[in-house]
């Protein structure tokens, strides 16, 4: 479960203020190929891991070839074995959605519990904030903890939404 605010740049800036570069991510059938090409000891590596050969697999990641697809299961498995998500994001992106890693729930159904972990989560993801706000041009290292604070805050939400939902009355059967 993720959280998405998306500001289109027309509201957040100005008629006569530049906007600012905002890089682009992956198309999925790029990301594919950088998954299948990038994975350490090349195409033949992961294609045995895959139980597939080498060409096909080749031939699956071309973004250019029309002929060969990888399927979904393909996709997730390619994923898997290789720790690179960059095509599940690229999926999300192409359907305005983020993805986020899903942490382990820490609270262990409790409720209390659950509350004062993202309590803190939120004070840690503000702390980081108002830390990089500081500078007048934030450090990639600044960004950094913004971005792994927000993670953080994402997960505990999620958990302690499971966890007020796993407290719900059983509805009666009728």
């Amino acid at each position: 479960m993720g959280i998405n605010v998306s500001i289109p740049p027309g509201f957040a800036y100005g008629a006569d203020e530049a906007l600012p570069d905002m890089p682009q991510g992956l198309t999925v059938a790029d990301a594919a190929y950088h998954t299948v090409h990038g994975y350490p000891g090349g195409v033949a590596a992961l294609a045995v891991r895959m139980g597939m050969p080498a060409s096909t697999l080749t031939h699956k990641a071309n973004p250019n070839n029309d002929t060969h697809h990888l399927r979904a299961d393909e996709l997730v498995a390619m994923q898997a074995l290789s720790g690179n998500f960059a095509v599940l994001h690229a999926m999300a992106a192409a359907l305005g959605h983020v993805c986020t890693p899903a942490a382990p729930d820490q609270s262990d159904g409790d409720p209390v519990e659950a509350f004062m972990l993202q309590q803190r989560a939120q004070g840690e993801y503000s702390a980081a904030v108002a830390d990089a706000l500081q500078l007048v041009h934030p450090t990639r290292s600044a960004v950094g903890r913004v971005d792994a604070r927000a993670q953080d805050l994402i997960a505990t939400i999620s958990h302690q939404v499971a966890v007020v939902r796993g407290r719900m009355r059983p509805e009666p059967r009728v």
